[in-house]
């Protein structure tokens, strides 16, 4: 996937502070992110260690960052499929 193309470009304008407004709103989201803090909070009543608590925080952000990237990939191949699909159905119009 070329990386400074349209794609990258309609991603950018889809995420951020537009992509935010939406999950706001998304009741899914809403539940998820409740039940992460009620994780956390539960994480910080058991008093790790200064060493103990940046060796989860390093776990919890390289999962956080594994699960961005994988997230934006899967993101640019679906708007690829949509376009493809697009594309194609134009062309059985164009045929018809």
């Amino acid at each position: 996937m070329e990386k400074n193309g349209l794609l990258e470009i309609i991603a950018a304008h889809r995420t951020g502070d537009v992509l935010d407004a939406v999950l706001a709103k998304d009741k899914d989201y809403q539940e998820a992110l409740a039940e992460q803090q009620e994780v956390f909070d539960r994480l910080d009543e058991l008093g790790f260690t200064k060493e103990q608590e940046s060796e989860i925080d390093q776990a919890i952000m390289a999962n956080n960052h594994f699960g961005a990237v994988y997230g934006a990939v899967a993101y640019r191949f679906g708007m690829e499929d949509g376009i493809r699909v697009r594309m194609e159905m134009e062309e059985i119009m164009r045929m018809t």
